[in-house]
């Protein structure tokens, strides 16, 4: 089934502001990146690998508040362990422990 477009032009233009992040975190370019939010070069890509099988690629601003991540299917092209931030790690290592429908005790980190 094609997806719908969004009706409201800010959010068509979020989502494509969105995709560009993800689209340079893949092409490894990890620093001053454009802040969907506040328009400057300020969003860092951070990773997280709380379990196993999950990667998380994070988008954060270093000028205002805007914060997003995107799960991964696999690893992601340029994680590096020097990139793992240890307090979004554990912020989503307590959402996998909060999950109804737990994993297998074994992939969790």
């Amino acid at each position: 089934m094609p997806r719908e477009e969004p009706k409201d032009p800010k959010k068509r233009h979020d989502l494509a502001a969105y995709a560009r992040l993800t689209q340079e975190a893949d092409k490894g370019r990890l620093d001053d990146l454009v802040c969907p939010k506040c328009e400057r070069e300020a969003v860092s890509v951070w990773f997280t690998h709380p379990a196993a099988d999950t990667y998380r690629t994070w988008f954060i601003c270093g000028n205002c508040d805007f914060h997003s991540r995107a799960q991964h299917d696999g690893r992601p092209p340029f994680f590096s362990d020097d990139r793992v931030s240890t307090e979004l790690q554990e912020r989503d290592l307590a959402i996998l422990r909060q999950l109804i429908f737990k994993r297998p005790p074994q992939q969790i980190m």
